[in-house]
């Protein structure tokens, strides 16, 4: 880990009064529990909705187009 990054979070860490290696075993700790968890059913359901081969940027830039027309 870079030292300016490291610095930061034992600066960080210590202005919540803890360290740097309790503040990092406690978001290792969330994380790993977060991702273990299933997938709300309401954000499965919405996945797949938008097609990966959308260009997001230019199909809003039409829309706008066609709304302003």
């Amino acid at each position: 880990m870079p030292e300016e990054d490291l610095s930061f979070l034992r600066a960080y860490s210590s202005s919540l009064g803890t360290s740097a290696e309790a503040f990092l075993a406690q978001h290792t700790h969330n994380l790993r529990r977060h991702l273990q968890q299933p997938i709300q059913g309401d954000v499965r359901d919405a996945s797949g909705i938008v097609s990966p081969g959308l260009d997001a940027e230019q199909a809003y830039r039409d829309h706008l187009d066609k709304k302003h027309r």
